[in-house]
């Protein structure tokens, strides 16, 4: 099929092979055209004497699974070959029918498993079900990274409600941007630099809606896309739907999308402005309001009724306050820019970003350029990794 070079790399260092190969499997369930919510992504490929013969990943609910898709490229050469999968295979009836007899019957000799299901009722069905059938299972190869492109799945326990990952950027002094008199237009400032520009894009792709508020919308004129991840070969090719929270539907000055969502609250039904948002291509979603303004778990709400399970909300302090205090925010992604402005757009008072019930877990914390990325997760994340990885 191709030559993935692992082979002369590694030679018969076999824990090295299973890593090469395991990146192959991760990179093609990252990179499927479209998001596969509800469904975790999954990818799988099939090597024999160090070739991979057979490629598969799961595009969506309903559509193959990556198992058998990899297993029907290979075919007969899936004999006595080695699958390598980032998510246990299935052994359940579902929308499709269970992956483990498939992976069975195919003649892999050796199964190498990311990861196993992270629900409990099922967690380690499928690789007892091969085991008892004599296969050989390895399980745990690039767990960390199989866990972390299905987070959204489970630390939401299959979307019970949906995914909520914040996104901020701040200085060293907590300001998320300079004071607008010292702004020349309408457009993003960006504290970091290129590369957590970037990190940011394809983080957007994973997601199926970006969220922003007015005041930002006024503020930076964005586009809320993932144009700067365009040639990255780890995630979604779609763009995510883009949106903002504008309660009263007071901004008319359109947005950089042909089409979008607007949050407003009940109480604007009747505004004036609504004709001239939607004629601009805003999709209005009226939710109940709190405290005058629009309820962050309305919004979650009426987003998961248009299948937007998965938010990124990037406005600023004041709307990443309201989801902090929902306790709402299922990860926190943090960018720290090595700045600082003295004076400009911080924390709103009584808002601050403490004034939440439940405690974050560090994930883990990286370089990106000269910028620094933390990452906080309401579930721990080192604990889920230990559950599935046994």
């Amino acid at each position: 099929m191709d030559a993935l070079d692992c082979k002369s790399t590694y030679g018969d260092d076999q824990a090295a092979l299973d890593r090469c190969f395991m990146a192959e499997a991760v990179s093609l369930a990252c990179s499927v055209k479209s998001r596969t919510w509800p469904n975790p992504p999954v990818g799988a490929v099939v090597v024999r004497d160090g070739v991979v013969v057979g490629r598969g990943a799961h595009e969506g609910p309903g559509r193959p699974h990556a198992e058998p898709m990899a297993l029907a490229a290979a075919g007969e050469k899936a004999r006595g070959a080695t699958l390598y999968v980032t998510l246990e295979p299935c052994n359940h009836q579902g929308r499709t029918p269970p992956c483990a007899p498939a992976v069975a019957a195919s003649g892999v000799s050796r199964v190498v498993v990311a990861m196993r299901d992270p629900n409990p009722t099922v967690t380690g069905g499928g690789c007892r079900y091969l085991r008892d059938r004599g296969m050989d299972v390895t399980c745990g190869v690039l767990a960390d990274e199989a866990l972390d492109f299905i987070w959204p799945f489970v630390t939401t326990d299959n979307f019970t409600h949906a995914y909520i990952e914040l996104k901020t950027a701040l200085s060293l002094d907590g300001r998320f941007a300079p004071t607008m008199e010292s702004r020349r237009k309408a457009a993003p400032v960006f504290l970091t630099g290129q590369a957590a520009l970037r990190d940011v894009h394809c983080r957007r792709r994973r997601v199926d809606l970006v969220l922003v508020g007015e005041g930002t919308v006024r503020a930076d004129n964005p586009r809320l896309d993932g144009r700067l991840a365009v040639d990255s070969v780890d995630v979604p090719q779609d763009e995510p739907m883009a949106g903002y929270v504008d309660t009263d539907l007071s901004w008319t000055g359109g947005f950089q999308r042909d089409h979008y969502l607007v949050f407003a609250g009940n109480g604007s039904r009747e505004s004036a402005n609504r004709a001239k948002i939607e004629a601009d291509g805003g999709r209005i979603l009226f939710c109940r309001e709190t405290e005058g303004r629009v309820d962050p778990a309305a919004l979650c709400e009426a987003a998961v009724l248009e299948d937007h399970l998965t938010i990124m909300v990037e406005g600023g302090p004041r709307l990443a306050s309201s989801f902090l205090r929902s306790d709402l925010v299922d990860r926190w992604v943090r960018y720290l820019a090595p700045t600082v402005l003295n004076d400009g757009v911080g924390w709103p008072e009584g808002l601050g970003h403490g004034e939440t019930k439940n405690d974050f877990s560090l994930t883990r914390h990286l370089r990106v350029g000269d910028d620094l990325l933390v990452i906080h997760d309401r579930r721990n994340f080192a604990d889920v990794l230990a559950r599935v990885t046994v």
